[in-house]
């Protein structure tokens, strides 16, 4: 399979979403797509709005960090949303977006992905991906949200960068066979809707259920820093309400909101009660 390109009709093809994609704009190079959401937000984007492009010039990941990934062998884009939820609910676009990821890639390419606290998705501890959610302007009712995504598609090991925390990988590296972006595409954006619609329902409990169950890092032993402390514990997962759960190792559970707090990662360690 050569390298194709993307192309917005191509994926609206018999896309079948409510609300993402219900624009979508391909591109073949740009600094950010979250910048490009940014200014299409200032025009009047609709929500649901969606940015591809084959290749990013200064693409970021959290904290600031960049990411890289040659032109036209990642899945990379930026879905505008618009969700009426309150502030302190915000990181469930996190999840959703990291549910999605997961459960597409599962289902079509029966793969071992899972979430890697808090943003990345990894196969057997070699980093596939990873999410950005940031928070536009906005007034009491309204807020405009602009999500990222960044999977490690169809590169070689050669063109995967070596300057990371950890190995990287690609669908095709673990697939050993180059994967068709498009369906891909089209897969994860009715994936990432049919989330993003039941977010809309307020089935909080259910999507914490489900990203639990994908997430690597229950049961393992990690360090908080909170407020300029840090506790160590076994990580708990979240809770309903945007908390971060951890067992001490006085035996008392701690939450922690997960938007205020830094998680480090110690070796595996499950948890013995």
């Amino acid at each position: 399979m050569k390298h194709v390109r993307l192309f917005a009709d191509k994926i609206k093809d018999n896309l079948r979403t409510d609300i993402i994609g219900r624009e979508i704009v391909t591109l073949e190079r740009t600094a950010s797509t979250m910048d490009i959401a940014k200014k299409m937000l200032k025009e009047g984007a609709i929500e649901g709005t969606t940015i591809f492009v084959e290749e990013q010039t200064q693409g970021r990941g959290r904290s600031g960090k960049e990411w890289f990934c040659k032109s036209g062998k990642g899945l990379l884009l930026t879905v505008v949303l618009r969700p009426v939820i309150q502030p302190e609910n915000s990181y469930l676009l996190m999840v959703i977006t990291a549910v999605a990821i997961v459960q597409t890639i599962r289902d079509m390419y029966k793969l071992p992905v899972d979430i890697d606290w808090p943003n990345d998705l990894v196969i057997n501890n070699k980093k596939l991906g990873g999410i950005i959610v940031e928070t536009q302007d906005h007034t009491e009712q309204l807020r405009d949200y602009i999500v990222g995504i960044g999977i490690n598609v169809n590169s070689k090991k050669h063109e995967l960068p070596e300057h990371i925390d950890q190995p990287a990988t690609s669908l095709a590296i673990e697939k050993e066979t180059l994967i068709d972006r498009t369906n891909f595409a089209k897969a994860l954006l009715q994936n990432l809707d049919s989330w993003y619609l039941i977010l809309k329902d307020e089935r909080y409990e259910y999507i914490v259920e489900k990203w639990q169950e994908f997430c690597v890092n229950i049961g393992r032993r990690v360090s908080v820093r909170n407020a300029n402390k840090e506790y160590t514990g076994i990580f708990l997962g979240i809770s309903n309400i945007g908390e971060l759960k951890l067992l001490l190792e006085n035996g008392c559970e701690r939450k922690f909101k997960v938007e205020h707090t830094i998680m480090n990662h110690h070796s595996p360690s499950s948890f013995v009660s």
